[in-house]
């Protein structure tokens, strides 16, 4: 099968580093990892600024190889023996990439900044941490209130890159000394940073700081303490700081450190051969966003020639006593036509003791003869802990003036006491009809969250008609990005395949969409019959000022061509600028309605990112 096209090479099978044994900082100096170039290792503004700034100038290198593979220490490459220790369970490395989230970081040996008034430190970053208050490098003193460091925050509380050193000793009050790019006292504030890889270069000297992004300047600023002046009691990390902040979540790769001054065209240099450069993508045929602040879109249509539309009813911060708490519909002769429509609610949980918000994921699906739509709430007054499946019975042919009420939870098969049990959350239930028989997938947590699939009954689509199966648990770090969950299943079927696709990770800018297939005239109860992707079918690195893509659904143009339907956030979500900054992105409403056209190989699978190869 053709390989399909990939935005990242990262997103591969990884090496997964959770248990790391112990091991010693003086292990694997054997490879220098000098690279073809100038043989004194200083290139001149009149050189060609392809060449590589030699490995001879670094002090430190780590291109992320892990001693004998896997573990707990990356190589210095540079040959002096400046081994890299992980701390923490959320760290995996691919292919020349480190991953951290969940608390993982890097701490670095203080010697190659001990005592050093010139310094250049060069590495890419793809961060997935959104704006904040913390380190992806820090050098510096080691109290919580550090009175000496230099740190990198790739995406501060505004959105922007903030690269600063403390210009004076105040011990209570540390960063009002700050200085440099988005200082904390103020100054040249730094440009707003993404999703996607980015190159950032710091030079310090024993009287200023310059900041590179991509390539470019940003700024320089005069100094009167230079990393000397820190004296010797430091630590240096990739992913925190000394301060008590949250840990970076994100990718990082290329880390070098060199003990000069590297010139603009090295700079440059160094973020052309990293992979530099400016990213086209795929403009979609709709106006995105779709319908704003309804998550968990889905569009059907239907036999009389319209299109329904529902979504999650957002909840707008903390304290919105009405977020997720009703079904809403819209409907339209045309597809485009449903940005515009009349939105009604079709039931509110007021109307029941039996389920409450927070409801779901709502999907209406013609089964059997009548409408219902599938639904996630909360069996508990305001506990978002107790979701399980439900379903709501239209009384008539038409479900937008039709009359629904609830039928009651989703039950399993008799004798499963596995399905909807009470030991965990079940939601995002759908449902598809396959060569004549009829099923239901859903998410659930049992120790993650998984997903399973289930044969139902049409005349009782409230039931399950047998035991499910396990179809998929999350296994790659693209699966675990901050949470390890599977869930929103959408189901698509050609002539070929039945293609299962569903989103993971947390439902910040990590998540994305995988993608599980069976052979059309496959076994589907049979677990052997499908085959998992290894890679996401889409991330937040594949769309531009898109982020979190994820919770698809599908439906057709007025050609009968397919429509994937799905949310993510915008641009000012990223960058701390949505109003809703610091809450959970469950309770952020800025997760859009979006529409893009399928693609597809030659032969026969899907793209999502709107890019054919």
């Amino acid at each position: 099968m053709r390989k399909m096209r990939r935005a990242l090479s990262f997103l591969l099978t990884l090496v997964i580093a959770a248990a790391f044994p112990a091991c010693s900082d003086s292990d694997g100096n054997d490879k220098d990892g000098t690279a073809d170039g100038t043989t004194d290792g200083i290139t001149t503004e009149a050189e060609t600024e392809e060449e590589l700034v030699v490995a001879d100038d670094m002090i430190l290198y780590y291109d992320m190889t892990l001693k004998g593979g896997s573990g707990a220490v990356i190589l210095d490459k540079s040959g002096n023996g400046y081994n890299g220790k992980i701390t923490g369970d959320g760290a995996e490395v691919k292919d020349g990439e480190l991953y951290l989230t969940g608390g993982a970081y890097v701490r670095v040996p203080e010697e190659p900044f001990v005592g050093k008034d010139e310094l250049t430190i060069s590495l890419w970053l793809n961060n997935y941490t959104g704006s904040g208050n913390y380190a992806a490098m820090y050098v510096g003193t080691t109290e919580a209130m550090p009175t000496g460091y230099w740190l990198l925050n790739p995406c501060n509380p505004s959105g922007k890159l903030k690269s600063v050193i403390t210009n004076s000793v105040n011990a209570a009050t540390p960063f009002d000394t700050e200085i440099g790019i988005s200082a904390t006292s103020g100054g040249k504030v730094g440009p707003a940073t993404s999703i996607g890889w980015n190159h950032y270069t710091i030079v310090i000297t024993d009287s200023s700081i310059s900041t590179y992004f991509n390539g470019e300047l940003i700024g320089t600023q005069k100094i009167r303490r230079s990393i000397n002046d820190f004296g010797e009691d430091i630590v240096a990390y990739l992913g925190k700081s000394s301060y008590n902040d949250p840990t970076y979540s994100g990718f990082i790769k290329e880390v070098k450190v060199f003990d000069r001054v590297l010139s603009d065209a090295e700079i440059r240099s160094e973020y052309r051969i990293g992979g530099g450069g400016d990213k086209v993508y795929a403009k979609s045929e709709y106006a995105n966003p779709f319908i704003e602040e309804r998550a968990d879109p889905y569009i059907t249509k239907a036999d009389d020639g319209y299109y329904y539309f529902t979504a999650s009813y957002p909840q707008r911060g903390y304290t919105d006593s009405e977020g997720y708490d009703r079904v809403i519909l819209r409907r339209s002769k045309t597809l485009e036509g449903l940005a515009d429509a009349e939105e009604i609610t079709i039931w509110h949980q007021s109307e029941s003791k039996e389920c409450f918000r927070y409801i779901w994921a709502p999907e209406m699906h013609y089964i059997g003869g009548h409408w219902y739509v599938y639904f996630a709430g909360s069996t508990e007054s305001n506990n978002v802990w107790a979701i399980r499946c439900f379903v709501l019975v239209c009384d008539s042919q038409d479900p937008y003036t039709g009359n629904w009420t609830l039928k009651g939870r989703f039950e399993p098969a008799k004798g499963d006491t596995f399905s909807f049990s009470n030991t965990g959350m079940s939601l995002d239930m759908t449902y598809f009809e396959h060569n004549g028989n009829h099923y239901v997938i859903w998410a659930q947590i049992a120790g993650a969250s998984n997903l399973y699939l289930a044969k139902i009954d049409p005349e009782e689509p409230w039931k399950l008609a047998s035991k499910p199966i396990e179809l998929t648990v999350p296994e790659y770090y693209w699966e675990k990005a901050r949470y390890s969950v599977n869930e929103g299943p959408a189901v698509l079927i050609t002539d070929e395949h039945v293609f299962v696709f569903y989103s993971a990770a947390g439902t910040g800018p990590e998540y994305c969409v995988g993608l599980l297939m069976a052979d059309a005239d496959a076994k589907l109860m049979n677990k052997k019959s499908w085959t998992k992707l290894p890679e996401p079918l889409l991330t937040s690195t594949d769309l531009d000022g898109e982020y979190g893509p994820g919770h698809n659904s599908f439906t057709v143009d007025e050609n009968g061509d397919y429509v994937f339907v799905y949310h993510a956030r915008s641009e000012e979500c990223f960058n701390g600028a949505c109003g809703f900054a610091g809450q959970d992105p469950l309770v952020d409403p800025c997760r859009h309605a979006r529409l893009r056209k399928v693609l597809w190989t030659e032969d026969g699978m899907p793209i999502l990112n709107g890019v054919a190869e």
